[in-house]
């Protein structure tokens, strides 16, 4: 996917305390067009969104954010979902230039 002039606005961030992939569910844009997508990228490259977030923001604390919900064996789920009062939107191309991922999209 190029993703050159591609920004995402984050609208979720998923992730189980045993598995390393982090799903981002958000709308992708590219001038006039935007679609959601969900896109699965590493527990590296959410450090680098979660520090973009705090750039951005005066005061974000992504913990004020993250919902803990216990599961089976002691595994947790993490959730944080975002209101318009955080400004998510992040240049594609900057944050997922790391290593690959993997967008999920019908």
């Amino acid at each position: 996917m190029r993703t050159i002039g591609k920004t995402i606005e984050i609208k979720s961030i998923q992730f189980e305390s045993n598995d390393s992939d982090v799903l981002i569910k958000g709308s992708v844009k590219q001038g006039d067009l935007a679609y959601p997508t969900d896109v699965l990228v590493s527990q590296k490259q959410l450090n680098k969104i979660v520090n973009q977030l705090t750039k951005q923001n005066a005061q974000f604390d992504f913990n004020t954010y993250l919902l803990v919900e216990e599961m089976y064996n002691n595994e947790r789920m993490f959730t944080a979902e975002f209101d318009s009062d955080v400004n998510a939107k992040l240049l594609l191309h900057e944050l997922l230039n790391i290593q690959s991922y993997v967008q999920i999209r019908a």
